[in-house]
């Protein structure tokens, strides 16, 4: 998959929407310090605990802002 995030845009959706990178980890049931690795391209999101917060980060960021 190797989804490659721009930081700017993602924490841009997040606050859009209300969240901060923390929130966001916690509602989704993951740690902050690997949300924060992958939207700063440390993992890359290409198997295991990486991938599944790309993949729902980047679902989360196209979609519409309510």
């Amino acid at each position: 998959m190797s989804t490659q995030f721009n930081p700017n845009n993602v924490k841009h959706a997040l606050r859009q929407r209300g969240y901060t990178m923390t929130s966001w980890a916690e509602a989704n049931g993951f740690k902050f310090r690997d949300v924060s690795d992958v939207v700063r391209g440390i993992r890359h999101g290409n198997y295991g605990k990486g991938r599944e917060i790309a993949e729902k980060l980047a679902a989360f960021t196209n979609q519409k802002a309510a």
